[in-house]
């Protein structure tokens, strides 16, 4: 198991040159510079690098080829949804990536929002809905505090995809959750809106307890997309994008 100083330097490095790539400093049919010159250039031990540039090739960023190093990948056509975190973060930043990245975010959380939950207000405990119920209330009492609401944020999420007793839900979430808190400046997009984002949840909690999947569906829909459109709004205000 890595020591936690080596593991941090691991994840930096990683970061390092997946900023390097998805900003373009590194572009499709480039190579790494070799061993040598990357690990001085990144100021780790080629052990570290390493195990870096293994994480890259398991996003997809990167491929190696026997007796001609890394070469990078078009991450468009060899990426996962783990990587949209990561370019969202850089839009958030205000960097190369454009913040209509996010509209496209956004865009894919509520078709798959619209469904978990028409899912979730069919198969939802009366525990489970008096928790989402109990989150609300504590989002409305974190409003301000940007890093909380984000966490409240995903605990209400988490709740919802376990609520569809759907385990590739639960998994997917996971994956969108892990990569959201590698991501600080996402932060920005949570709370950007939040007192809205609360209202919203009320009523989304509210319909789940009629227990009327289709109008739950038609409903998420609605609310989301015109939540969503504030929340781009403000964003791009607040970033100059």
């Amino acid at each position: 198991m890595a020591e936690p100083g080596r593991k941090r330097a691991v994840e930096e490095a990683a970061d390092q040159l997946r900023r390097d790539i998805l900003m373009g400093r590194y572009r499709p049919g480039d190579h790494l510079p070799g061993e040598r010159e990357l690990s001085a250039q990144l100021g780790v031990s080629r052990l570290t690098l390493r195990s870096a540039i293994a994480r890259l090739e398991s996003q997809g960023l990167i491929k190696a080829v026997h007796g001609a190093g890394n070469l990078v990948l078009d991450y468009r056509e060899s990426g996962g949804i783990d990587l949209i975190g990561y370019l969202a973060g850089l839009a958030m930043e205000n960097r190369a990536v454009p913040v209509t990245l996010l509209g496209e975010l956004f865009e894919m959380r509520r078709i798959i929002a619209a469904e978990v939950i028409a899912l979730a207000t069919e198969r939802a405990t009366d525990a489970e809905l008096r928790s989402l119920r109990t989150l609300v209330d504590r989002l409305s009492e974190a409003v301000g505090q940007p890093r909380r609401f984000m966490e409240l944020d995903l605990e209400f999420a988490r709740t919802i995809s376990r609520a569809t007793k759907n385990f590739a839900f639960v998994l997917t979430f996971n994956t969108v959750q892990r990569v959201i808190e590698q991501n600080p400046a996402l932060e920005l997009a949570y709370a950007a809106n939040a007192e809205q984002t609360v209202q919203v949840y009320t009523r989304l909690a509210e319909l789940m307890v009629e227990r009327n999947a289709v109008r739950a569906r038609q409903v998420t829909e609605r609310l989301l997309d015109r939540l969503d459109r504030r929340t781009l709004e403000l964003i791009a205000r607040l970033t100059g994008g």
